[in-house]
């Protein structure tokens, strides 16, 4: 094949994209939409929004709403939402005008992404409802890098808006996932207590000392380096959960208790459930100046922690000292 025939080739194929998109253009759209809101109501009753409503073909249903002035999570037992998530996504509803029709024909609403999730489609569904208010949109795939493909659930006629909020599709990538934040600095003393005796402790005698004395290493066994017990004072520190659920009462697999130079304790029970470990939290202060910021509903819940904060939380010997060398 020449360099002209490619030329050609490609000359061809774009002017079939260019045809395409002017009779999808003409065949079913009327330009008189054009630079309207999608939502023209939702920014006056944006405040009233009591819930959202989720859906995406490949995940559960979720459901956020106000619950006393504070927004939750039904889908995590009425858990806290991060509102720096959830105000884009209304603010963006509010806002998102559209550039463009496309298609009102149902069999090209898959090519966007506006097809109903309640019917297998890939679109996600977003309804928003206050107290003789609701609104229904499905939004699909993203365009032109800042600009999104949208269709009113009760209308056939899909759009091209300016506005392409993201839209955690998940139930706990939508909560606050803080949970404590206790840099190591403030810390006095750690210890880890295990269901089968097995126990560890480090301490400072110091505010000052730099780094933390593992207490009673056993005989004949060293540290695998100096300051390997610095790792396990850091865990409380910027601490986030991937998951939560309700707390239960169960045997704690270990038990782990951290102590700080102001008189506050921050005790954590670590189990396993359905091959998952989960964290619960509790804390005591004294002064009670020593539990300021620290939520008073901390031992309600319990969490699902990264990785590699779990492993720090169940630290054993054989984990911070130097492998015994076989005879």
């Amino acid at each position: 094949m020449t360099p002209k025939t490619i030329r050609i080739l490609v000359t061809v194929v774009l002017a079939l994209v260019l045809l395409i998109a002017i009779v999808e253009r003409t065949d079913d759209v009327s330009p008189q939409s054009e630079g309207r809101a999608l939502l023209p109501e939702l920014a006056g009753h944006a405040n009233a929004i009591q819930q959202i409503h989720i859906k995406t073909a490949d995940a559960d249903p979720l459901t956020l709403r106000q619950e006393s002035g504070t927004w939750v999570n039904s889908s995590r037992d009425n858990y806290a939402v991060d509102i720096g998530k959830l105000r884009p996504l209304i603010v963006a509803l509010a806002e998102a005008r559209i550039v463009e029709e496309k298609t009102s024909n149902p069999e090209r609403y898959e090519k966007l992404g506006v097809d109903d999730p309640e019917n297998g489609g890939t679109g996600t569904s977003i309804v928003l409802e206050g107290e003789g208010i609701a609104y229904a949109v499905i939004l699909g795939e993203s365009a032109q890098g800042n600009h999104r493909y949208a269709r009113l659930a009760d209308e056939e006629t899909s759009y091209l808006v300016d506005r392409n909020p993201a839209i955690p599709t998940t139930a706990s990538a939508w909560l606050l996932t803080d949970i404590l934040d206790i840099d190591a600095k403030q810390v006095r003393s750690v210890t880890i207590t295990h269901s089968d005796g097995e126990t560890l402790a480090i301490a400072k005698e110091s505010e000052d000392q730099t780094d933390f004395t593992v207490l009673d290493i056993p005989k004949g066994r060293e540290l695998s380096y100096p300051t390997v017990a610095n790792g396990i004072a850091a865990a409380l520190d910027t601490l986030r959960f991937d998951d939560v659920k309700k707390a239960v009462d169960r045997p704690a697999e270990t038990s782990v208790v951290f102590e700080t130079w102001n008189g506050l304790q921050i005790s954590a029970e670590v189990s396993s459930d359905d091959e998952e470990t989960w964290v619960r939290f509790t804390a005591a202060g004294e002064p009670d100046e020593a539990l300021t910021g620290i939520s008073e509903t901390l031992p309600d819940w319990q969490y699902r922690l990264p990785d590699y904060k779990t492993n720090l939380l169940t630290r054993r010997w054989d984990d911070i000292l130097k492998s015994v060398e076989a005879d």
